[in-house]
């Protein structure tokens, strides 16, 4: 339990740290634009912020918003990372290779979430939000509810899933029912349930033998693999909720029974997989996606931290209770975490980046699942 508290504080010293007058930034490290303000890592910062009524994270997290909001692109884009510079215009990016389709899912979550808790004015973000909502019914271009998404075109920038994702149309679902919630938007939350009707029926196929949603699916194929961070997301979303028992019930009978830590993925592409050779050449940075790292099996303390508030907020306080020691157990080997990434998914060390605040707001939110604060926040 110290271990953790202590853990814990060093969390909130990070967020501190990376709360600036221009919003939350995504690593105390200048490697590879982590210096920058990212919109998913910000937002999600600010949440944990608001989970725990932290002022310094909250008027950072606000600032966050209102940068993304000016810096808005005509057609209602949010930019995925920006950097503020003293006596110069701000370097913003909207994707680099592929455009970030998750950060105006993040912003309208980031948005709805603040305007719930009384953080912010939702009458200052109308406009913007209203554009967002427009720009996203435009990608859709169907009218079939689910929206089509580039690889690397949401957090997991460097893996090889395309088309429709799920776990941007779980974001757009939670991001648009908040939303048409805090502007009384009876349209937007229509489209919200309609959005969860598809999910529920594209992503759990009849006679599936496994026991969690499809990650995505394209003309030329399905990718039937176990994505972390989106069977959280459903679990504290409400979105779809069929889906979100029996992934929870899979997760806890394959990792949390034995003592075990889910990756982000599973399973692991190895050498010789028929995705191998593409996994190597979608590169940002140098290649990351050894067996076991990165994306490709890593274990991330934020998508654990979605994990761990998905089931507080469920009942399953056992479950939490196995997750919970099986991080004090990570922790307690990886000494001088500093907040790396992600930790190795068979060694076990910590990886990547550190400094992290994706790290920090995980281990924030495993806190705030572990002591009730501020869940009703995020209940449907």
């Amino acid at each position: 339990m110290n271990a953790f508290s202590t853990t814990y504080d060093d969390a909130l010293h990070l967020l501190h740290a990376l709360s600036g007058a221009h919003g939350i930034h995504a690593s105390l490290s200048p490697t590879a634009n982590y210096s920058a303000v990212f919109a998913r890592d910000a937002v999600m910062a600010g949440v944990a912020g608001l989970l725990v009524t932290d002022a310094r994270i909250t008027r950072s997290f606000v600032a966050t918003l209102e940068n993304l909001r000016d810096l808005q692109g005509t057609e209602g884009q949010i930019a995925s990372n920006y950097a503020r510079r003293d006596g110069g215009p701000p370097l913003v990016s909207f994707g680099s290779l592929v455009p970030r389709l998750d950060a105006p899912l993040w912003y309208l979550i980031g948005v709805g979430l603040g305007s719930r808790a009384g953080a912010l004015d939702p009458e200052e973000f109308r406009a913007s939000v209203e554009l967002v909502v427009r720009m996203l019914h435009a990608i859709e271009y169907n009218g079939r509810h689910l929206i089509y998404v580039p690889v690397g075109g949401d957090w997991a920038d460097e893996y090889v899933y395309e088309g429709y994702i799920l776990h941007d149309q779980v974001l757009r679902a939670w991001g648009l029912r908040l939303a048409g919630a805090t502007y009384q938007r009876t349209d937007w939350s229509d489209k919200a349930a309609q959005i969860d009707e598809a999910i529920a029926a594209a992503y759990w196929p009849a006679g599936r033998e496994h026991e969690f949603p499809l990650a995505a699916f394209s003309p030329a194929r399905v990718f039937d693999v176990f994505d972390l961070a989106t069977c959280s997301l459903l679990g504290v979303s409400g979105v779809a909720p069929a889906l979100s028992p029996k992934a929870l019930d899979w997760i806890s009978a394959h990792y949390l029974a034995d003592s075990r830590l889910p990756p982000a993925f599973h399973p692991v592409i190895e050498p010789g997989h028929a995705d191998w050779p593409a996994l190597q050449r979608y590169q940002l940075h140098g290649f990351r996606n050894r067996p076991h790292e990165y994306h490709n099996g890593g274990i991330w303390m934020i998508w654990l931290g979605w994990l761990a508030l998905a089931l507080a907020q469920s009942g399953r306080r056992a479950e939490f209770t196995q997750l919970f020691d099986a991080v004090i157990a990570r922790l307690s080997v990886a000494s001088g975490y500093g907040f790396e990434e992600y930790f190795h998914g068979s060694a076990g060390v910590a990886m990547g980046t550190p400094q992290m605040a994706y790290s920090a707001t995980g281990v924030v939110f495993i806190h705030a699942a572990r002591s009730g604060n501020g869940l009703g926040l995020l209940r449907p």
